[in-house]
Protein backbone atom coordinates (compact mmCIF):
# COMPACT_ATOMS: atom_id res chain seq x y z
CA UNK A 1 0.00 0.00 0.00
CA UNK A 2 1.59 3.35 -0.85
CA UNK A 3 1.97 5.74 1.95
CA UNK A 4 -1.33 8.16 0.08
CA UNK A 5 -3.29 4.89 0.13
CA UNK A 6 -2.19 4.26 4.49
CA UNK A 7 -2.76 7.83 5.50
CA UNK A 8 -6.30 7.78 3.50
CA UNK A 9 -7.36 5.10 5.22
CA UNK A 10 -6.32 6.81 8.53
CA UNK A 11 -8.44 9.67 8.02
CA UNK A 12 -11.66 7.66 6.59
CA UNK A 13 -11.01 5.54 10.54
CA UNK A 14 -11.02 9.04 11.78
CA UNK A 15 -13.67 10.17 9.87
CA UNK A 16 -15.93 6.70 10.89
CA UNK A 17 -16.22 7.98 14.21
CA UNK A 18 -18.65 10.98 13.43
CA UNK A 19 -20.42 9.48 9.98
CA UNK A 20 -20.91 6.41 8.75
CA UNK A 21 -18.92 4.93 6.25
CA UNK A 22 -21.68 3.53 4.00
CA UNK A 23 -23.03 7.32 3.48
CA UNK A 24 -19.65 9.21 3.20
CA UNK A 25 -18.68 10.51 -0.09
CA UNK A 26 -15.79 11.15 -1.28
CA UNK A 27 -15.13 13.86 -4.00
CA UNK A 28 -12.12 13.78 -6.40
CA UNK A 29 -10.65 16.80 -7.34
CA UNK A 30 -12.31 19.65 -9.04
CA UNK A 31 -15.74 17.96 -8.27
CA UNK A 32 -18.50 20.09 -6.79
CA UNK A 33 -20.75 19.42 -4.36
CA UNK A 34 -24.85 19.92 -4.98
CA UNK A 35 -27.93 18.48 -4.28
CA UNK A 36 -30.28 19.12 -7.18
CA UNK A 37 -33.26 17.53 -5.61
CA UNK A 38 -33.10 18.46 -2.37
CA UNK A 39 -32.05 22.79 -3.06
CA UNK A 40 -33.22 23.20 0.91
CA UNK A 41 -30.55 20.49 1.57
CA UNK A 42 -27.58 22.04 3.96
CA UNK A 43 -24.73 22.72 1.71
CA UNK A 44 -21.78 23.95 3.97
CA UNK A 45 -18.97 23.62 0.81
CA UNK A 46 -16.04 21.82 0.54
CA UNK A 47 -13.43 22.74 3.54
CA UNK A 48 -10.01 22.29 3.63
CA UNK A 49 -8.15 20.01 6.18
CA UNK A 50 -4.32 19.82 7.06
CA UNK A 51 -1.52 19.07 8.76
CA UNK A 52 2.02 18.60 8.66
CA UNK A 53 4.53 16.31 9.85
CA UNK A 54 8.57 17.13 9.63
CA UNK A 55 10.95 13.84 9.68
CA UNK A 56 14.56 15.14 10.78
CA UNK A 57 17.04 14.24 7.96
CA UNK A 58 18.74 11.98 10.89
CA UNK A 59 16.11 9.85 11.19
CA UNK A 60 16.59 9.21 7.23
CA UNK A 61 20.19 8.48 7.65
CA UNK A 62 19.98 6.45 10.69
CA UNK A 63 16.95 4.75 8.82
CA UNK A 64 14.81 5.20 11.78
CA UNK A 65 11.09 3.95 10.29
CA UNK A 66 9.31 4.23 14.03
CA UNK A 67 9.25 7.87 12.72
CA UNK A 68 6.39 6.75 10.22
CA UNK A 69 4.40 5.49 12.81
CA UNK A 70 4.90 8.64 15.03
CA UNK A 71 3.60 10.83 11.56
CA UNK A 72 0.91 8.47 11.26
CA UNK A 73 0.02 8.90 14.61
CA UNK A 74 0.32 12.80 14.04
CA UNK A 75 -2.05 12.71 11.20
CA UNK A 76 -4.42 10.87 12.69
CA UNK A 77 -5.12 12.57 15.68
CA UNK A 78 -4.67 16.36 13.32
CA UNK A 79 -7.03 15.27 10.98
CA UNK A 80 -9.32 13.41 13.27
CA UNK A 81 -9.82 16.75 15.64
CA UNK A 82 -10.32 18.94 12.38
CA UNK A 83 -12.94 16.66 11.06
CA UNK A 84 -14.93 16.69 14.63
CA UNK A 85 -14.41 20.44 14.77
CA UNK A 86 -16.06 20.75 11.50
CA UNK A 87 -19.05 18.20 11.94
CA UNK A 88 -19.99 19.60 14.99
CA UNK A 89 -19.68 23.14 13.48
CA UNK A 90 -22.03 22.42 10.39
CA UNK A 91 -24.37 20.13 12.83
CA UNK A 92 -24.86 23.34 15.20
CA UNK A 93 -24.98 25.90 12.21
CA UNK A 94 -27.87 23.34 10.32
CA UNK A 95 -29.81 23.25 13.96
CA UNK A 96 -29.73 26.75 14.38
CA UNK A 97 -31.17 27.55 10.92
CA UNK A 98 -33.71 24.60 10.71
CA UNK A 99 -34.76 25.79 14.22
CA UNK A 100 -34.25 22.51 15.26
CA UNK A 101 -32.96 23.69 18.49
CA UNK A 102 -33.64 22.64 22.49
CA UNK A 103 -32.58 24.64 25.21
CA UNK A 104 -32.39 23.17 28.96
CA UNK A 105 -33.08 26.56 30.50
CA UNK A 106 -36.32 27.38 28.09
CA UNK A 107 -37.57 23.65 28.72
CA UNK A 108 -37.27 24.02 32.83
CA UNK A 109 -35.20 20.69 33.44
CA UNK A 110 -32.38 18.59 31.87
CA UNK A 111 -35.54 15.90 32.02
CA UNK A 112 -37.76 18.04 29.82
CA UNK A 113 -35.24 18.73 27.60
CA UNK A 114 -34.31 15.73 26.89
CA UNK A 115 -37.86 14.65 26.23
CA UNK A 116 -38.14 17.72 24.12
CA UNK A 117 -35.17 16.64 21.87
CA UNK A 118 -36.24 13.20 21.64
CA UNK A 119 -39.09 14.56 19.92
CA UNK A 120 -37.57 16.81 17.55
CA UNK A 121 -35.21 13.68 16.33
CA UNK A 122 -36.47 11.56 13.57
CA UNK A 123 -34.88 8.30 13.91
CA UNK A 124 -34.49 6.49 10.63
CA UNK A 125 -33.62 2.51 9.68
CA UNK A 126 -31.13 1.24 7.80
CA UNK A 127 -32.25 -1.26 4.84
CA UNK A 128 -32.22 -4.05 6.24
CA UNK A 129 -34.83 -2.50 8.66
CA UNK A 130 -32.51 -2.06 11.85
CA UNK A 131 -33.18 1.46 14.01
CA UNK A 132 -29.90 2.83 15.73
CA UNK A 133 -30.49 5.03 18.22
CA UNK A 134 -29.30 8.33 17.71
CA UNK A 135 -26.45 9.18 19.55
CA UNK A 136 -25.44 12.14 21.91
CA UNK A 137 -22.07 13.58 22.37
CA UNK A 138 -21.44 15.70 25.56
CA UNK A 139 -18.46 17.67 26.98
CA UNK A 140 -17.00 16.02 30.19
CA UNK A 141 -19.00 18.35 32.65
CA UNK A 142 -22.08 17.98 30.39
CA UNK A 143 -21.54 14.29 30.54
CA UNK A 144 -21.49 13.75 33.90
CA UNK A 145 -24.40 16.60 34.83
CA UNK A 146 -26.80 14.61 32.09
CA UNK A 147 -26.03 11.41 33.87
CA UNK A 148 -26.58 12.00 37.56
CA UNK A 149 -29.89 14.06 36.27
CA UNK A 150 -30.87 11.30 34.56
CA UNK A 151 -30.00 8.32 37.45
CA UNK A 152 -32.54 10.79 39.64
CA UNK A 153 -35.40 9.69 37.06
CA UNK A 154 -38.84 8.60 38.41
CA UNK A 155 -40.41 5.00 36.88
CA UNK A 156 -42.90 7.60 35.03
CA UNK A 157 -40.51 9.77 33.43
CA UNK A 158 -38.34 6.49 32.00
CA UNK A 159 -41.97 4.98 30.91
CA UNK A 160 -42.48 8.69 28.76
CA UNK A 161 -38.53 8.37 26.99
CA UNK A 162 -39.52 4.72 26.71
CA UNK A 163 -42.68 5.66 24.76
CA UNK A 164 -41.37 8.43 22.84
CA UNK A 165 -38.69 6.05 21.36
CA UNK A 166 -40.91 3.24 20.82
CA UNK A 167 -43.02 5.62 18.86
CA UNK A 168 -39.81 6.64 16.64
CA UNK A 169 -39.00 3.57 15.88
CA UNK A 170 -42.26 2.56 14.60
CA UNK A 171 -42.15 5.36 13.05
CA UNK A 172 -38.89 5.18 11.46
CA UNK A 173 -39.64 1.24 10.29
CA UNK A 174 -42.78 2.75 8.10
CA UNK A 175 -40.72 5.51 6.66
CA UNK A 176 -38.35 2.78 5.81
CA UNK A 177 -40.99 0.44 4.52
CA UNK A 178 -42.47 3.20 2.30
CA UNK A 179 -39.34 4.53 1.15
CA UNK A 180 -38.57 0.88 -0.18
CA UNK A 181 -42.05 0.67 -1.71
CA UNK A 182 -40.62 2.84 -4.49
CA UNK A 183 -38.48 0.85 -5.81
CA UNK A 184 -39.15 -2.00 -8.10
CA UNK A 185 -38.05 -5.37 -6.46
CA UNK A 186 -36.13 -3.93 -3.86
CA UNK A 187 -34.36 -6.09 -1.52
CA UNK A 188 -34.93 -9.25 -3.78
CA UNK A 189 -32.79 -11.71 -4.72
CA UNK A 190 -32.24 -12.19 -8.00
CA UNK A 191 -33.11 -15.89 -9.23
Amino acid sequence: MSLCGSLSTLQQHAMAKYVNPEIAQRLKHGAILSNPAAPQVYNGGIETHSTLFEIALESIITHDITILEKCFSSFQEDMGAQFARMIYASVSKVCDQSGNVVDAKKSGSLQLAFLEMLEKIEFSADKTGEVKLPEIHLGTDSFNEFARTMQESTPEYDALVEDIKARKVAEALDREVERKAKFVRYGESEQ
